[in-house]
């Protein structure tokens, strides 16, 4: 089967470019898979063959390790605004290939902003998702408690097998509302510290836009909602995971609510007749809602001052709860009863989130105290590898360098980002490809969703600085999601001319069965993680023995290359967000 993968990527033309297009602004560059040892002549041409500019490839100097293939690199910086299609030629007469058809003009990413947003309404629970928003994909509400589905209105605590070894003592007497929010991913989970990282992201971009409001997004339905009414469905949810008074951890939040086994696909959320269960609580889910709670204050307190102020108190509260019990962690649960564990055993960036967001939005002495007492506000809590739920410092750093503050060391708070983008630069100039992503020790589960944090790292490293080489390392970031990679695909459903469109998703099964429908445009795909043996998860042969960019199936059956979630497409509307912000600045 590898060897399958790998005659599959090949099939795909050889010339690989962005299938969406390039913006005037950034940089042009393509990626040619081809075992010529000297240059190769190329034309950029219209659909009737007319060339625009022609040039000679780059060879680059060594097999790329992270595709096993010989390329060379294709630059067309000097080709102007190309708003109707074109395409590049390479070679000569019978050894020609070409790319895909693709655009150079402004406004490329509009539809494509609309589309990543519309993924979050798509997977909303507990509410009705409307035909007439996201055509094809209309439902009833899941998960609200009409037979045969049991309903996160009432849910209880877990209490199957293992709970006292997971959770020692600990028990929840009542059933408690846990009803909206996002499905989380593939399947009908829905944890705070995924969706904590996920909401921020979306209120961040609404946050950073010129004006301060996104209001309707460019080819948006005027029905569908504004990125802050999608933001705030989930940080309602997350403000109903708070444990009531009278239970266990008062003030503490709950850290996950799931099937209570792993539920089959396909399967919409509405049909669903499993248990639903709460998982005990953490202090990282907590740290996570009062953060995410103090963020929403901070948006909400001009536009809605009561919604805001409950806000801050919930947020207030529950930092509390996390400084009263600092050490309720979550278990690495790899035995996972119909949910992932998301553990993680090292809390002081969430401390460290919490901490800064409440000052952001107060300026209290007090919390300003524990944001500068913080190992990680002067660690360098940046990696090239990218940053993901549960390594927060990073996305604390960025809000901190942007946010506006009396932060007293707010100048070197800023030069760190700066540091930080300049390595991504570097990495980025070594990958044909042309990603600010390359870990040295293996791909992780996720690896587009990474791969956009650090291009959120070098956008915002340009939103301070206005550095050119930040600015093309992040445009040119984007190529690689749209095609240009080992694959040729354009890892965005529906957004490019060969597209990932079977991504494993229980309510969106129609790759299983065809009276499901398929992921809607704007889902992004996890990406490849290098190894056959992800931890926790059995080896995946089809993998074996492949490059990492070659370790990717577009099928419903791999679900450590093609899984979805809330965090990897909230990344996702980030930096699209930017891109057209940047385009109505320039």
């Amino acid at each position: 089967m590898s060897r399958e993968l790998r005659q599959l990527a090949l099939q795909r033309p050889r010339v690989r470019v962005n299938q969406v297009g390039y913006l005037p602004t950034g940089p042009k560059l393509a990626t040619v898979i081809s075992s010529a040892t000297e240059q190769l002549p190329f034309a950029v041409r219209r659909g009737d063959g007319r060339a625009r500019l022609v040039g000679f490839t780059t060879v680059w100097p060594s097999r790329d390790p992270s595709s096993g293939f010989p390329l060379h690199l294709l630059d067309f910086n000097a080709l102007g605004s190309q708003p109707d299609a074109v395409h590049i030629t390479v070679g000569e007469g019978d050894a020609e290939i070409k790319s895909h058809p693709f655009e150079v003009a402004d406004g490329l990413y509009d539809g494509l902003l609309a589309d990543a947003l519309l993924f979050f309404y798509a997977q909303r629970s507990g509410a009705a998702i409307d035909d007439a928003i996201l055509p094809g994909y209309g439902r009833p509400a899941g998960h609200v408690g009409a037979l045969p589905n049991m309903g996160d209105t009432a849910v209880p605590g877990w209490s199957g097998p293992n709970a006292e070894q997971l959770y020692p003592g600990w028990h929840l007497s009542g059933r408690v509302d846990v009803s909206g929010g996002w499905y989380d991913a593939g399947d009908h989970g829905k944890y705070v510290v995924s969706g904590g990282l996920s909401a921020a992201l979306l209120l961040s971009a609404h946050e950073e836009t010129a004006d301060g409001t996104l209001g309707r997004l460019p080819g948006a339905d005027l029905l569908a909602p504004t990125m802050l009414d999608e933001a705030m469905w989930e940080v309602d949810w997350l403000v109903r995971m708070q444990v009531p008074p009278g239970e266990m951890h008062p003030g503490m939040a709950f850290h996950r609510v799931h099937d209570d086994h792993w539920t089959a696909f396909p399967m919409a959320p509405h049909d669903d007749p499993a248990q639903r269960v709460l998982h005990r609580p953490s202090t990282a889910a907590t740290l996570n809602l009062a953060a995410v709670a103090a963020q929403a204050a901070r948006v909400l307190r001009d536009r809605e001052p009561r919604r805001a102020q409950a806000l801050l108190t919930r947020a207030r509260s529950a930092y509390a709860a996390a400084q009263r019990e600092p050490l309720l962690l979550a278990p690495d649960d790899r035995s996972a009863h119909g949910g992932g564990p998301y553990n993680d055993d090292d809390v002081r960036d969430e401390f460290y989130w919490a901490a800064s967001e409440l000052y952001l939005t107060t300026g209290d002495s007090d919390v300003l105290e524990d944001v500068l007492r913080s190992p990680c506000h002067r660690d360098d809590v940046f990696d090239v590898d990218g940053f993901e739920c549960e390594q927060a410092a990073a996305w604390v750093r960025l809000r901190l360098a942007t946010r506006p503050s009396a932060l007293p060391d707010r100048a070197r708070v800023r030069e760190s980002v700066l540091l930080a983008a300049d390595r991504l630069a570097v990495l980025r100039q070594a990958q044909p490809w042309g990603q600010p992503y390359a870990p040295a020790a293996g791909w992780h589960w996720g690896s587009n969703g990474r791969l956009l944090t650090n291009i959120v790292v070098l956008a915002t490293a340009f939103d301070i600085a206005g550095r050119r080489d930040h600015l093309d390392a992040a445009i040119g970031g984007v190529d690689y999601l749209f095609g240009r990679n080992g694959v040729g695909l354009s890892f965005v459903t529906g957004h490019g001319t060969e597209t990932a469109h079977r991504q494993r998703v229980r309510h969106f099964a129609g790759a299983l069965d065809p009276r499901c429908p398929m992921p809607p445009a704007g889902s992004l795909a996890g990406g490849q993680p290098a190894s056959i043996d992800y931890p926790g998860f059995p080896g995946d042969p089809r993998f074996a023995g492949l490059p990492p960019q070659l370790c990717y199936a577009d099928e419903p059956t791999s679900e450590t290359t093609n899984d979805v979630c809330v965090r990897w497409n909230a990344a996702l509307v980030w930096v699209v967000s930017w891109l057209t912000r940047l385009e109505r600045e320039q």
